[in-house]
């Protein structure tokens, strides 16, 4: 269960960094024309994903986080490898970018377009490998929970009627609140 609701976390996670490299190969694009005004729109609003962009470099400390580590228990040594030498290359094209988009202005827009795209194509494809490595994992334990918890159908009763000849009504049981306090966390 815990590993189906972390499973749940990390595409909510993936898809926002996927969402992230949409936009910066969007705007990365539109930085490329030759219209000035554009070029200038666009270099600010790839400045103002700075915190998308921590967000890349936390996505690569996952392994510091009691999600990551325990999901990375289950993969292989060579596959944990893989996946630390993916993160430790996109912090430094995250690095490498930001530097390029410091120095970058409106006339001089091309040495950042480089670093950008090679940011977006090496997220996507460790996105698609974590992808591979979590449905090897995750589908186990959907299938081990899928057999565990089949229920049998319930046949259903007819309720007393009223003299009126009406189906009497059950009052309906009070919600069950739960304080936020007591609610999962996705993290945890």
């Amino acid at each position: 269960m815990e590993l189906l609701q972390r499973t749940d976390y990390f595409c909510r996670e993936w898809e926002g960094l996927l969402d992230l490299a949409a936009s910066i190969e969007k705007l990365l694009e539109t930085s490329s024309k030759n219209d000035y005004d554009e070029r200038l729109k666009s270099l600010t609003e790839l400045r103002s994903l700075d915190h998308g962009l921590t967000g890349i470099v936390e996505h690569c400390h996952a392994g510091n986080r009691i999600v990551d580590s325990t999901y990375y228990q289950n993969f292989r040594e060579t596959e944990r490898a893989r996946v630390n030498a993916e993160h430790e290359q996109i912090v430094q094209l995250v690095g490498n970018f930001r530097e390029e988009l410091k120095c970058a202005t409106a006339d001089r827009t091309m040495a950042m377009i480089l670093p950008g795209m090679d940011l977006v194509n090496q997220l996507r494809s460790h996105i698609s490998f974590e992808r591979e490595l979590l449905g090897r994992v995750a589908e186990p334990q959907q299938r081990q929970k899928k057999a565990t918890g089949k229920k049998k159908a319930a046949k259903r009763t007819n309720k007393k009627t009223s003299r009126n000849g009406r189906k009497q009504r059950t009052k309906p049981k009070a919600a069950s609140i739960i304080s936020y306090t007591l609610e999962p966390h996705p993290e945890l």
